[in-house]
Protein backbone atom coordinates (compact mmCIF):
# COMPACT_ATOMS: atom_id res chain seq x y z
CA UNK A 1 0.00 0.00 0.00
CA UNK A 2 3.11 2.55 0.64
CA UNK A 3 3.13 2.49 -3.62
CA UNK A 4 0.05 4.47 -3.82
CA UNK A 5 0.95 7.02 -1.22
CA UNK A 6 4.16 7.08 -2.91
CA UNK A 7 2.14 7.21 -6.30
CA UNK A 8 -0.14 10.50 -4.54
CA UNK A 9 2.43 12.17 -2.79
CA UNK A 10 4.62 12.26 -6.40
CA UNK A 11 1.38 13.55 -8.01
CA UNK A 12 -0.03 17.11 -7.22
CA UNK A 13 -3.69 16.40 -8.46
CA UNK A 14 -4.51 14.73 -5.19
CA UNK A 15 -5.05 17.37 -2.37
CA UNK A 16 -4.71 16.41 1.21
CA UNK A 17 -7.31 16.40 4.20
CA UNK A 18 -7.27 16.12 7.65
CA UNK A 19 -10.11 14.20 9.26
CA UNK A 20 -10.67 14.90 13.33
CA UNK A 21 -11.28 11.74 15.77
CA UNK A 22 -15.08 11.40 15.98
CA UNK A 23 -15.63 13.07 12.69
CA UNK A 24 -18.62 11.51 10.95
CA UNK A 25 -17.21 11.23 7.30
CA UNK A 26 -20.09 10.07 5.61
CA UNK A 27 -23.45 8.99 6.47
CA UNK A 28 -26.04 6.66 5.29
CA UNK A 29 -27.45 7.77 1.68
CA UNK A 30 -24.96 10.08 1.24
CA UNK A 31 -23.79 11.37 -2.07
CA UNK A 32 -20.29 10.54 -2.14
CA UNK A 33 -17.93 13.07 -4.20
CA UNK A 34 -14.40 12.16 -3.33
CA UNK A 35 -12.48 8.85 -2.59
CA UNK A 36 -10.06 9.47 0.43
CA UNK A 37 -6.60 7.42 0.54
CA UNK A 38 -5.87 7.62 4.27
CA UNK A 39 -1.92 8.56 5.63
CA UNK A 40 -2.62 7.79 9.22
CA UNK A 41 -5.38 7.24 11.31
CA UNK A 42 -7.98 4.63 11.05
CA UNK A 43 -11.85 5.19 9.59
CA UNK A 44 -14.80 2.61 10.50
CA UNK A 45 -17.07 1.40 8.29
CA UNK A 46 -20.37 0.23 9.89
CA UNK A 47 -24.47 -0.38 9.32
CA UNK A 48 -26.88 0.04 12.13
CA UNK A 49 -30.16 -2.08 12.08
CA UNK A 50 -33.43 -0.15 13.00
CA UNK A 51 -33.07 -1.44 16.97
CA UNK A 52 -29.90 0.75 16.90
CA UNK A 53 -27.19 -2.36 16.45
CA UNK A 54 -24.07 -2.03 14.93
CA UNK A 55 -22.36 -3.70 12.37
CA UNK A 56 -18.62 -3.42 11.69
CA UNK A 57 -18.24 -4.10 7.92
CA UNK A 58 -14.79 -3.11 7.78
CA UNK A 59 -11.79 -0.33 9.04
CA UNK A 60 -9.76 1.96 7.06
CA UNK A 61 -5.81 2.41 7.67
CA UNK A 62 -2.95 3.92 6.69
CA UNK A 63 -2.21 3.53 2.90
CA UNK A 64 -6.52 2.49 2.24
CA UNK A 65 -9.44 3.97 0.80
CA UNK A 66 -12.96 2.94 1.58
CA UNK A 67 -14.49 0.36 -1.57
CA UNK A 68 -17.75 1.25 -0.83
CA UNK A 69 -17.34 4.81 -1.67
CA UNK A 70 -15.06 3.69 -4.72
CA UNK A 71 -18.42 1.85 -5.59
CA UNK A 72 -20.54 4.69 -5.62
CA UNK A 73 -18.57 7.04 -7.34
CA UNK A 74 -18.20 4.77 -10.09
CA UNK A 75 -21.71 3.75 -10.14
CA UNK A 76 -23.41 6.92 -9.10
CA UNK A 77 -25.06 5.54 -5.92
CA UNK A 78 -25.01 6.53 -2.74
CA UNK A 79 -23.25 5.73 0.13
CA UNK A 80 -25.05 2.60 1.66
CA UNK A 81 -23.58 2.84 5.29
CA UNK A 82 -21.69 4.97 7.65
CA UNK A 83 -18.24 5.90 8.44
CA UNK A 84 -16.77 7.79 11.36
CA UNK A 85 -12.98 8.64 11.70
CA UNK A 86 -12.12 6.26 15.31
CA UNK A 87 -8.97 8.35 14.94
CA UNK A 88 -7.83 11.51 13.92
CA UNK A 89 -6.72 10.59 10.30
CA UNK A 90 -4.94 12.21 7.47
CA UNK A 91 -5.07 11.49 3.62
CA UNK A 92 -5.40 12.53 -0.09
CA UNK A 93 -8.55 13.37 -1.50
CA UNK A 94 -9.33 11.95 -5.18
CA UNK A 95 -11.59 13.74 -6.96
CA UNK A 96 -14.39 11.24 -8.90
CA UNK A 97 -13.04 12.61 -12.59
CA UNK A 98 -9.43 11.78 -11.05
CA UNK A 99 -10.59 8.32 -10.01
CA UNK A 100 -11.98 7.82 -13.57
CA UNK A 101 -9.43 8.86 -15.20
CA UNK A 102 -6.22 6.76 -13.33
CA UNK A 103 -8.32 3.70 -13.66
CA UNK A 104 -7.99 4.03 -17.68
CA UNK A 105 -4.40 5.29 -17.23
CA UNK A 106 -2.43 4.83 -14.46
CA UNK A 107 -1.52 1.19 -13.78
CA UNK A 108 -0.80 2.02 -9.98
CA UNK A 109 -4.05 3.25 -9.33
CA UNK A 110 -5.94 -0.04 -10.97
CA UNK A 111 -3.33 -2.31 -9.27
CA UNK A 112 -4.24 -0.24 -5.91
CA UNK A 113 -8.73 -0.41 -6.70
CA UNK A 114 -8.78 -3.71 -7.47
CA UNK A 115 -6.43 -5.19 -4.50
CA UNK A 116 -8.85 -3.02 -2.44
CA UNK A 117 -11.64 -4.65 -4.23
CA UNK A 118 -10.48 -8.08 -3.77
CA UNK A 119 -9.22 -7.53 0.28
CA UNK A 120 -12.75 -5.84 1.18
CA UNK A 121 -14.62 -9.16 -0.76
CA UNK A 122 -12.22 -11.71 1.29
CA UNK A 123 -12.95 -10.00 4.27
CA UNK A 124 -16.62 -9.55 3.20
CA UNK A 125 -16.81 -13.55 3.25
CA UNK A 126 -15.05 -13.68 6.16
CA UNK A 127 -17.67 -11.90 8.24
CA UNK A 128 -20.62 -14.00 6.72
CA UNK A 129 -19.06 -17.03 7.32
CA UNK A 130 -18.23 -16.12 11.03
CA UNK A 131 -21.95 -15.30 11.56
CA UNK A 132 -23.54 -17.73 9.44
CA UNK A 133 -20.85 -20.67 11.18
CA UNK A 134 -19.76 -19.38 14.20
CA UNK A 135 -21.56 -19.08 17.79
CA UNK A 136 -21.44 -16.14 19.56
CA UNK A 137 -19.06 -17.23 22.03
CA UNK A 138 -16.63 -18.39 19.10
CA UNK A 139 -16.83 -14.77 17.17
CA UNK A 140 -15.88 -13.05 20.35
CA UNK A 141 -12.80 -15.20 21.48
CA UNK A 142 -11.59 -14.62 17.56
CA UNK A 143 -12.38 -10.77 18.23
CA UNK A 144 -10.96 -10.88 21.56
CA UNK A 145 -7.54 -12.32 20.16
CA UNK A 146 -7.25 -10.29 17.04
CA UNK A 147 -7.93 -7.15 18.27
CA UNK A 148 -5.94 -6.80 22.15
CA UNK A 149 -2.76 -4.95 21.63
CA UNK A 150 -1.92 -5.93 25.12
CA UNK A 151 -3.26 -9.01 27.61
CA UNK A 152 -4.84 -5.77 29.36
CA UNK A 153 -6.73 -3.26 26.90
CA UNK A 154 -9.50 -0.49 27.82
CA UNK A 155 -12.46 -1.25 25.68
CA UNK A 156 -16.50 -1.35 26.59
CA UNK A 157 -18.87 -4.34 25.92
CA UNK A 158 -20.75 -2.04 24.08
CA UNK A 159 -17.98 -1.28 21.77
CA UNK A 160 -17.30 -5.17 20.87
CA UNK A 161 -20.90 -5.45 20.40
CA UNK A 162 -20.97 -3.04 17.98
CA UNK A 163 -18.18 -4.70 15.96
CA UNK A 164 -20.06 -8.44 16.40
CA UNK A 165 -23.33 -7.11 15.57
CA UNK A 166 -25.18 -7.84 19.27
CA UNK A 167 -26.45 -6.16 21.83
CA UNK A 168 -24.59 -4.92 25.06
CA UNK A 169 -26.31 -7.40 27.05
CA UNK A 170 -25.53 -10.64 25.19
CA UNK A 171 -22.00 -9.71 25.17
CA UNK A 172 -21.93 -8.74 28.87
CA UNK A 173 -23.49 -12.71 29.26
CA UNK A 174 -21.10 -14.18 27.21
CA UNK A 175 -17.95 -12.73 28.39
CA UNK A 176 -19.30 -13.66 32.03
CA UNK A 177 -18.91 -17.05 30.98
CA UNK A 178 -15.83 -16.64 29.15
CA UNK A 179 -14.70 -15.11 32.40
CA UNK A 180 -15.72 -18.11 34.21
CA UNK A 181 -14.29 -20.54 32.25
CA UNK A 182 -11.29 -18.92 33.01
CA UNK A 183 -10.90 -17.11 29.35
CA UNK A 184 -10.73 -13.35 30.23
CA UNK A 185 -10.92 -11.34 33.69
CA UNK A 186 -13.18 -8.55 33.86
CA UNK A 187 -12.63 -5.29 34.74
CA UNK A 188 -14.57 -2.05 35.00
CA UNK A 189 -13.86 -0.84 30.99
CA UNK A 190 -11.33 -3.34 30.51
CA UNK A 191 -10.88 -7.32 29.29
CA UNK A 192 -7.48 -8.78 30.56
CA UNK A 193 -6.91 -11.92 28.10
CA UNK A 194 -5.74 -14.99 30.31
CA UNK A 195 -5.23 -17.42 27.73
Amino acid sequence: MNNILNFLADNNKAQKTSILKNTIVCEFNDECENLVVLTKGRVKVFRTSEDGRHLTLYQICSGEACVLTASCLLNEKMFPAFAIAVEHSEGYVVSKELLVDWLKTEIKWQEFIFGLLSQRMGDLIEKVDQLAFNTLEERLIQWLTEHHHTPNFKITHQQIAEELASSREVISRSLKKLEEKGFVKLQRGRIVLLK
